[in-house]
């Protein structure tokens, strides 16, 4: 078990503790703090993301026409990180082709016209795979 100890302004201290998951003790692992991010990029017929937090909400400006996501994991990243697509289609069915960073596996999105279409993934180490 990890003990974290500060100090707050007003002097006292406060104590923080993290047991490692059942059956991992022999394991030494960094993880990154559960930190989430909000990405809005105006609409691009190709989105490069950065993804660096365990937690990215990617809400792209209305569709107006089909876009390509690409990703570029940041290596702090961990296996469980999350990443939560917003898509907006105008008045015209629109496609979204998921690039790099996606499991290859991954089918594409068509979001249908006046609607928004939510979808989830999970980072597993090597790429994001559709969780919903």
């Amino acid at each position: 078990m990890s003990t974290w100890f500060y100090k707050k302004t007003d002097g006292t201290e406060v104590e923080h503790s993290f047991k490692a998951p059942e059956g991992s003790d022999d394991l030494t692992r960094e993880v990154l703090f559960p930190l989430g991010e909000v990405q809005a990029p105006d609409y691009a017929a190709t989105l490069a993301v950065a993804v660096k937090q365990m937690e990215t909400f990617l809400q792209p400006a209305e569709l107006t026409g089909n876009v390509t996501i690409n990703l570029t994991i940041d290596a702090q990243v961990t296996p469980g990180a999350k990443l939560y697509l917003k898509l907006d289609a105008d008045a015209t069915n629109r496609t979204v082709t998921l690039g790099t960073g996606f499991d290859a596996d991954a089918s594409d999105i068509t979001v249908t016209g006046d609607t928004v279409a939510f979808k989830t993934f999970v980072y597993d180490g090597t790429a994001f795979v559709p969780a919903s």
